[in-house]
């Protein structure tokens, strides 16, 4: 069937057939990805009850699965630009399936912080081949649109799980969070491994815009590459400004639950935690909105320059989470709670958002062919960061108060926004 379609050109206008099908099974199975990250969540409070955890206990079961997927995220960007990105997500979703159920069938806490760690690295072979994928499939001057139509896919993973993992905890119990959430992702995983495609050559397609280059064959990624994408300057700004990125966004995601439920008297805001946890929900929706308004206007606004929407999106996203750190007298304003809800829509939303532009620079930097090594090392950095969103906020909480964290979230977006500057193509 792929035979016939050999030697046929992709056109770099429009829209092909085979650019659907190869985005969508990835971007969709990247999506499921989500299942197997962040069902732990819902099943924290019931795993509390039934074990006796502390809060700092399962803080770093947080910690040790960021930095693993971070150390992770060094590693598969380039596995997957060396050996193929699609080889490396298929073999990443069905680690993740296999370190889900055993966590679930686990009773003790070496079990669950070892079972959580082999899914962190396997939930790190996930983004950084599926942005090769995107960047194999389209042309430069299209990057941006797609790679925030990629990063809206993630998000909506982070907004569906929630509501998916719960109702199954609140129906069988916390182990079942391990066992349905995979599902999802282990049948998408075998429909991509039939219908994915890494990139326009593995369906015999010819891309147009790389017709100048059609006879030169393809590098082979290895360790020169790997230190070129490791040390190059404006690299390490992005992946600074990453590093706040994800800070502020695992802040609000693992934290701000937290922070709206607990009580006046203690420094929250008192809210129901079902209102809390849907207010904190609306991040990620938001991040699925402004990573595709994000991405077009770095393409069509600023032809390809990413350093304005980087910079637009880390101060307009700031600005809301000084506006929360105002703390529980804004749901004294009329229309308090929309307020708040609309300043966490807009602060996780372009937060998250602004990672489009910054996902785009590994590739307008150092190139097509060492874009996945760019990007996973970027995500390790970031996770870095997500890291210091566990155990070093949780003590920063502690230390200054609730409402200081917001504070601080919004401090280190301003930073991260400055430092765009300093990244110019």
């Amino acid at each position: 069937m792929e035979k016939a379609v050999n030697n046929k050109v992709l056109k770099a206008t429009g829209v092909s057939f085979w650019q659907l099908r190869a985005f969508f099974t990835m971007g969709i199975l990247y999506l499921c990805y989500y299942f197997c990250k962040y069902n732990l969540g819902a099943a924290i409070p019931e795993m509390q009850k039934e074990f006796g955890f502390t809060s700092q206990t399962v803080g770093w079961i947080i910690t040790m699965f960021t930095l693993t997927y971070a150390g992770g995220q060094f590693i598969n960007g380039f596995l997957g630009d060396r050996y193929g990105p699609k080889l490396i997500m298929i073999v990443g979703a069905i680690g993740g399936v296999v370190a889900n159920v055993c966590f679930g069938l686990s009773a003790t806490l070496t079990f669950f912080v070892v079972f959580w760690v082999v899914n962190a690295y396997f939930s790190s072979c996930g983004w950084a081949p599926g942005s090769r994928i995107t960047y194999n499939w389209f042309p430069e001057n299209r990057w941006g649109e797609w790679m925030g139509i990629y990063n809206a896919l993630c998000y909506s993973g982070a907004f569906l799980v929630f509501p998916i993992a719960t109702f199954s905890v609140s129906r069988w119990g916390w182990r079942s969070a391990f066992f349905v959430c995979p599902a999802f992702l282990l049948l998408m995983a075998i429909g991509f491994s039939f219908l994915g495609k890494g990139s326009p050559q593995d369906a015999g397609l010819a891309p147009e815009w790389e017709q100048k280059n059609h006879k030169r064959p393809a590098k082979r990624i290895g360790g020169k590459e790997y230190w070129i994408a490791f040390t190059n300057v404006k690299m390490n700004l992005a992946y600074l400004s990453g590093f706040g990125a994800n800070f502020i966004r695992w802040g609000i995601l693992s934290w701000m639950v937290k922070i709206l439920a607990e009580p006046v008297q203690q420094g929250g805001f008192g809210l129901s935690l079902i209102a809390a946890g849907w207010i904190t929900s609306l991040a990620s929706l938001g991040g699925a909105f402004f990573s595709i308004v994000l991405g077009i206007i770095s393409d069509r606004v600023f032809n390809g320059s990413r350093w304005q929407t980087i910079l637009i999106g880390f101060i307009l996203g700031s600005l809301p989470l000084f506006y929360v750190a105002k703390g529980p007298v804004i749901l004294d304003y009329p229309m308090g709670l929309y307020l708040m809800a609309a300043a966490i829509f807009l602060s996780g939303g372009l937060i998250q958002g602004v990672q489009t532009p910054l996902f785009n620079l590994p590739g307008d930097i150092l190139g097509r062919e060492m874009g996945g090594t760019g990007v996973g090392i970027m995500d390790g950095w970031m996770y870095v960061g997500a890291a210091f969103a566990g155990v070093f906020f949780g003590w920063w909480l502690d230390t200054y108060g609730l409402t200081s964290g917001v504070m601080l979230m919004a401090v280190v977006g301003v930073v991260s926004g400055l430092l765009a500057i300093l990244i110019q193509k």
